[in-house]
């Protein structure tokens, strides 16, 4: 196994006011261009049609809609294994608050030496599952809140009146 690197494809990468037309237009072609067999082709110079892997096209389609949004945008290639200091940098925590779940089992790893290594769908599905519990939990806070009389569409109340609290 090589080392272990993360490598800025290229980026971060901003469109010119110019494209900002044609990259929203690109979106919406990939978001409703897809064949009915869920296969997406492009079609070269030479009129010759190249399937495109459902991987890439996903990525591709992710990199539109956020240039469309007026985002710039970075492709960060990861290897399949990562260290400790990449896997806390995806999952947006510290890398010794990640060492405390390595530590309790809750995402998987080996040791190569004395380093630990993690493999990229292991920590990509701990932050699936992190998220979805969040949301989860949001959701159940949201709820209860509004049972309580706490909360309505319209945004928190004030206290005692049921009304919801003027703008500060």
């Amino acid at each position: 196994m090589g080392a272990v690197t993360s490598v800025t494809v290229r980026g971060p990468v901003t469109a010119k006011p110019e494209e900002a037309g044609g990259i929203k237009e690109l979106f919406k072609v990939l978001e409703r261009k897809r064949t009915p067999r869920g296969r997406f082709l492009v079609l070269g110079s030479e009129q010759q049609k190249t399937e495109i892997p459902p991987s890439v096209f996903q990525v591709m389609t992710q990199v539109a809609q956020a240039m469309a949004r007026g985002q710039s945008v970075a492709i960060i290639a990861y290897e399949q294994q990562l260290s400790t200091q990449q896997a806390a940098e995806i999952l947006g925590v510290s890398r010794p608050y990640l060492i405390g779940l390595l530590e309790a089992g809750v995402i998987p790893f080996h040791k190569v030496g004395t380093h630990r290594r993690l493999r990229m769908d292991d920590v990509l599905a701990y932050k699936s599952s992190r998220d979805g519990q969040r949301h989860q939990t949001l959701r159940e806070l949201r709820r209860v809140s509004r049972n309580l009389g706490l909360y309505d569409d319209h945004g928190p109340v004030t206290a005692g009146t049921g009304s919801p609290r003027a703008p500060s």
